[in-house]
């Protein structure tokens, strides 16, 4: 890395120019340049020109023991120099910013690596999200490698790719690792196909956790409608359990995807890619327009409806609107003991309760926007009520089984 990229200078001058540029109010941004001014300050006192995180740190700790500031000025130093170690690690714009985006310290060999294979990843078409869970994935068996002495790809031993797997602590992981591997050797990177190494391992479908009707209206009325979170999260809720909408899908919509006049819902699912339409319900459009017109930010280049509701002005994130549901559950009185609670469930709790009313497996599999048959496989599992008809009696024990069971003495055979 070339030396003035790390001057605080030049940071300090991307910082301000980027906070200019972001939805933050006036007050932030007075207490954001205070803190790259003391900053500034306390490097030109210790000789620092280059600015690192360990500097950030020092810093940091000054305005705790030596300035004595309060909490709320500790966490503004502690914000100034988050977003410096991002801009120091190449991250630009609101990824400068926001805090949450994992960043992978690897050797240049191995870094360029990944690199290439999520550019593949990109070129094949493959969903952004998907492409940073293969970073972190990748990045994290990468750096096990590295823990291990390689610092180039063709460092890499049979023995050590195992041990870096298995040091992810999560054989699900092979999903993530192996493709990688297998693109090491396709590309000629590597000599040998290593993928080979990490087996398919398949894990048992735990039965699909179910609210009743009671229960889901309950959680819709436990919103606060006289705060502004509560408004938001009100309508989100609302869409997922009326229409049992995808998490991600809900925070990828946009104005245009919401007719009005017309009183219908649209839009492509982003898991599936394909298109999906429905009635937009009274009461759904009731709680939209009053997110819209009373609490939405006023950020009219953004076309995303749903928006966090404090500067920097960005889209919800489908991990947002989870966490949004996981706690409302948490703190509503259903009981949630033994059961997932995120946004999932309001998709099995709908096929359930369709299920219950008689509602046709095709017309729920429509609902629910899945496009292949092979899913109703998944609601059947649900169907405890048609299930409990089917089951056959236990036959009566004989043979060497029945005398085993009785307890009597059963002679071996070698």
């Amino acid at each position: 890395m070339e030396s003035n990229t790390r001057s605080i200078k030049t940071l300090s001058a991307r910082l301000s120019e980027l906070i200019k540029s972001e939805a933050y109010t006036t007050s932030t941004i007075t207490h954001i340049e205070f803190f790259i001014r003391t900053l500034l300050a306390y490097m030109d006192n210790n000789s620092y020109v280059e600015y690192v995180p360990e500097i950030g740190k020092q810093f940091v700790d000054h305005c705790i023991n030596d300035l004595q500031m309060c909490s709320s000025r500790i966490a503004y130093a502690k914000s100034v120099t988050g977003k410096l170690n991002r801009l120091l690690l190449g991250l630009s714009g609101r990824d400068a910013l926001l805090p949450g985006a994992e960043i992978l310290s690897l050797p240049e060999g191995l870094m360029k690596s990944l690199t290439d294979y999520l550019t593949y990843c990109a070129n094949e078409g493959i969903r952004e999200s998907t492409i940073y869970q293969k970073y972190r994935v990748c990045g994290r068996f990468l750096q096990n490698l590295a823990k291990l002495g390689c610092k180039e790809i063709l460092d890499m031993t049979g023995e050590n790719v195992q041990k870096a797997f298995l040091s992810l602590e999560s054989m699900r992981c092979w999903e993530r690792v192996r493709p990688y591997l297998r693109f090491l050797f396709d590309s000629d990177q590597l000599g040998r196909d290593f993928s080979g190494l990490l087996h398919h391992c398949r894990f048992p479908k735990p039965q699909p956790t179910v609210y009743s009707a009671e229960e889901i209206i309950r959680l819709e009325n436990s919103f606060d409608l006289s705060s502004p979170s509560g408004i938001r999260n009100y309508a989100i809720t609302l869409i997922m359990t009326r229409y049992g909408i995808r998490a991600c899908d809900v925070a990828a919509l946009t104005f245009d995807n919401i007719d009005f006049a017309n009183s219908r819902l649209r839009f492509v699912q982003q898991k599936t890619n394909s298109p999906w339409e429905g009635a937009l319900i009274p009461e759904v459009r009731a709680a939209l327009l009053n997110y819209i017109e009373n609490t939405r930010p006023n950020v009219k280049e953004c076309p995303q409806v749903f928006m966090t509701l404090k500067a920097p002005y960005v889209p919800v994130s489908g991990s947002l609107i989870n966490t949004v549901v996981n706690y409302q559950f948490q703190n509503t009185g259903v009981d949630i003991s033994g059961k997932k609670h995120g946004s999932r469930v309001f998709r099995s709790s709908i096929a359930s309760n369709m299920i219950n009313d008689n509602v046709p497996t095709e017309v729920i599999r429509t609902v629910l926007g899945h496009e292949s048959e092979y899913a109703l496989k998944q609601y059947a599992r649900i169907d405890m009520k048609s299930m409990r008809l089917c089951p056959l009696s236990v036959p009566e024990p004989t043979g060497v089984f029945a005398r085993i069971l009785s307890g009597k003495k059963v002679d071996s055979h070698v």
